[in-house]
């Protein structure tokens, strides 16, 4: 179901927001706008 290492690894760590968001990051175009620090802080958020 999970296609990669680190989404396992974020599944087992019970992390479905932050899977939720590194989703939706892969489908928005412009997300290599954005850098390392602000992309993580909105997967960091969509957990809280």
């Amino acid at each position: 179901m999970l296609p990669n290492p680190t989404l396992d690894k974020l599944q087992t760590l019970r992390l479905h927001g932050m899977i939720k968001a590194l989703g939706e990051q892969h489908a928005t175009p412009d997300i290599n706008d954005l850098s390392f620090d602000e992309r993580l802080g909105l997967m960091v958020d969509r957990e809280m």
